[in-house]
């Protein structure tokens, strides 16, 4: 299957076109005039040159595809207008170009984001048929990113999904994480027992191929996770174990997140520069839970998780390790 990837060169997007390529699929990969094709050179894919707010010039590649998987946006932005017009209006325009340029698209799969849908209560899953209410301006960005997408519903099969935090080699976010549990410490927001789902890269992209590959109703909507619940301080203890460490935790008060938030926005405004850290990421992390879920993978795709925290921390710690990244 001929599959046009956007986001291939980030981490989430990288490995899935490993995926796909060990799969036999044959990904095209948008990428932007700057990018670092250094991997999709080794892997022999086929790139074009795009982005998500010039995509005029893909129309043609659009009709030599099979399907569509959109995994570009933005997670940290110097206007929070940008969020919307990368994440949700990008979102419609390029739905938009690949049903105009290929009626007969098979499957067009959009990579949101937990935050779309809200947080759950306790350590249950948020319910589809629920409305979703994110709490922060990214997460309304990716929701409007899906609502733009449903528009073509009728047109192309589609499915949407709600990862939680994903981890594993190649990603730069949870580094942090592994940087601190190196020296045998793990702060954690609060007292450290808020809920949240985890999902290790390999999983996330296994899924995504799937979807390709599997028959399914359309629109689908994808709530995934790892099969656990796991909470801040054991995330932290768990990643400290991955690096041979049993690390102290350091629980650092709510207001403190807060300010601190608040002074890395300021900051960004002052200098123009976008930062990830803000009071919109603050918002979210002060929510008891993020349980994601994944019955409706299991009952329509037959796919279940196979990186369980212990093992893909190890992973990701031992990558980190040989790539001198720690």
């Amino acid at each position: 299957m001929r599959v046009f990837v956007t986001g291939a060169t980030g981490f989430v997007g990288s490995h899935v076109v490993n995926r796909l390529v060990e799969a036999g699929h044959h990904p095209i990969c948008m990428v932007r005039a700057t990018s670092d094709t250094a991997l999709l050179d080794s892997l022999g894919v086929q790139t074009v040159v795009g982005s998500l707010g010039e995509l005029d010039g893909i129309s043609d590649t659009l009709k030599e595809v099979d399907a569509v998987i959109h995994i570009a946006g933005a997670i940290k932005v110097r206007d929070t207008d940008d969020f919307y017009r990368i994440n949700g209006a990008a979102t419609g325009e390029l739905a938009r170009l690949a049903g105009k340029a290929n009626p007969g698209l098979r499957r067009f799969i959009f990579v949101s984001s937990v935050s779309a849908q809200g947080p759950s209560l306790g350590g249950v899953p948020r319910a589809l048929d629920e409305p979703a209410a994110p709490v922060s301006h990214y997460g309304r960005s990716k929701l409007a990113g899906e609502r733009a997408l449903m528009e073509f519903a009728g047109r192309m099969p589609i499915s949407i999904f709600r990862p939680p935090p994903v981890y594993g080699p190649r990603d730069y976010e949870m580094l942090a994480a592994f940087k601190f549990a190196k020296y045998g410490l793990a702060p954690v927001y609060g007292d450290g027992s808020g809920l949240l789902s985890l999902i290790y890269v390999e999983d996330l992209a296994g899924a995504l191929v799937a979807a390709l590959e599997v028959e399914h109703p359309s629109p689908a909507i994808f709530p995934i996770d790892d099969g656990a619940v796991h909470t801040w301080e054991s995330l932290t203890r768990d990643f400290g174990l991955a690096m041979g460490k049993t690390p102290r935790h350091i629980r650092v008060p709510r207001a403190v997140f807060r300010v601190a938030g608040a002074v890395s926005e300021a900051f960004g405004k002052l200098t123009r520069q976008a930062m990830i850290f803000n009071r919109d990421k603050v918002s979210e992390m002060s929510q008891a839970s993020w349980v994601c879920g994944h019955a409706a993978l299991s009952e329509l795709l037959g796919w279940k998780p196979e990186w369980p925290i212990e093992r893909g921390a190890r992973r990701a710690a031992d990558w980190y390790l040989e790539n001198g990244w720690l």
